[in-house]
């Protein structure tokens, strides 16, 4: 007879549960949570119908037919959370059984899913610590899970000490960003574009910063990680979005001069399906030209995500908005797709600028690439230009449009004024 337990239907009842294993049982007790890598690969290639028949095979090969489960949470799509009973296991005796049992159903996906590369994610959470909140629980179990997400050499992680220390940071640092998103801490940054040809700002990206509490400058890389992590980095979009086209109408009613401003946009933000009346309705607000606007979009989100996002795209271009791919060639690349990415820009990465332009190899690479992306009609702007040896590098493989410290770090958006808002052909040299 087979061991059966029921998938709980909801949130609510499933930490019920488990907070009665924990009040009932002298049970040694583990928190799981549990998903797989390109879930929706499977409904694309082979159908919703056969996306259904992997979910119920997770439930029950992990969980309703698996002795050790005592209780667990179908949380919709391919994410789940359970209880196991490990007494009499050791913790290395969970993990090598939870990985084994890894394995064995990946084998039994790619046999039925040969299109498909599924890896499966479990983060573990031992629970010792009977004062431990089960929903606590629970979410160390998942932070655990997400500590490998996107990484295939691994199948199970567990929760440490460390990894708490980690978790209580990254809430300290969103609870900062929600305090500056309405204190006015949240800081438009520019650094400007610069075409080589004609010596000359030609326009800029937008950057930002976030002031602490004491007033210090804390930099993009420490918290928009967090922000992406727990789900709030769309608000960060908006916020920058909308402070994009307050400059430029603040530049205009000021009259100087006015250059095109490019803004970066996460996927979570880019594939909201209001975004482009989003964007419409702020432009209607302050009356800016829509080609002082561009959009700015990690490779990644082309390569993986263009039919969630094509739609959007093709009603921003339409109506005059620039895209452009941000972060080109940092590890995403694939040429085959080139030609049909629906973008006006390619923005090539920083890495070119500080490893590839020192090879010939690489050097050959780079002015190959250049030539082949004007062939196909993208404008080239080349990241992370920081000295003269490499600007005339990349002027002399025909890329016209640089960005980087040599010409100039982010500044503020009154620095930006200052320094570039008189006349477009200030001499940079």
């Amino acid at each position: 007879m087979s061991h059966y337990i029921t998938i709980q239907s909801g949130n609510n009842q499933f930490i019920g549960k488990a907070a009665s294993l924990v009040e009932e049982s002298a049970k040694e007790l583990a928190f799981i949570a549990l998903d797989i890598s390109n879930f929706k690969y499977i409904n694309d290639f082979y159908s919703m119908k056969e996306g259904d028949r992997v979910m119920e095979d997770i439930a029950s090969f992990f969980f309703i037919n698996d002795p050790l489960c005592l209780t667990a949470y179908g949380m919709g799509f391919d994410q789940f959370r359970a209880v196991y009973n490990m007494t009499g296991m050791s913790k290395d005796g969970l993990i090598s059984y939870l990985t084994q049992k890894s394995h064995e159903f990946e084998k039994i996906l790619s046999a039925r899913y040969p299109l498909v590369y599924n890896h499966v994610y479990i983060g573990i959470y031992f629970y010792e610590d009977r004062n431990v909140d089960v929903r606590m629980a629970t979410d160390r179990a998942n932070l655990a899970k997400k500590m490998i997400k996107g990484t295939f050499h691994t199948n199970c992680q567990v929760f440490t000490d460390n990894n708490c220390k980690a978790h209580y940071e990254n809430m300290h640092m969103a609870n900062m960003f929600m305090r500056a998103s309405v204190n006015g801490g949240i800081e438009l940054y520019i650094q400007p574009k610069i075409s080589i040809a004609k010596n000359c700002i030609v326009g800029g990206e937008a950057l930002v910063r976030m002031r602490d509490e004491q007033g210090g400058i804390i930099m993009p890389g420490r918290f928009v990680p967090v922000l992406e992590q727990i789900g709030l980095v769309d608000r960060l979009d908006k916020i920058m979005i909308e402070k994009v086209f307050a400059f430029q109408r603040r530049c205009l009613d000021a009259q100087k001069m006015v250059y095109p401003i490019s803004v970066n946009v996460s996927k979570q933000e880019f594939t909201n399906l209001k975004f482009a009346e989003n964007i419409f309705r702020l432009q209607k607000q302050y009356q800016i030209e829509s080609g002082l606007i561009e959009f700015e979009l990690v490779e990644s989100t082309f390569v993986n995500d263009l039919s969630s996002i094509v739609e959007t795209i093709s009603n921003l271009r339409e109506e005059g908005f620039q895209i452009s791919v941000d972060d080109f060639g940092a590890g995403y690349s694939s040429l085959n797709q080139i030609a049909n990415i629906p973008a006006d820009i390619i923005k090539l990465d920083g890495i070119f600028a500080r490893e590839s332009l020192y090879t010939d190899k690489g050097r050959a690479v780079i002015k190959s690439l250049i030539a082949m992306l004007k062939d196909v009609q993208y404008q080239v702007v080349f990241e992370g230009i920081e000295t003269k040896s490499q600007l005339d590098l990349v002027a002399s493989y025909g890329c016209d449009t640089v960005q980087g410290f040599y010409y100039s770090p982010p500044v503020t958006a009154q620095e930006f004024v200052n320094k570039y808002g008189v006349t477009a052909s200030l001499d940079l040299r």
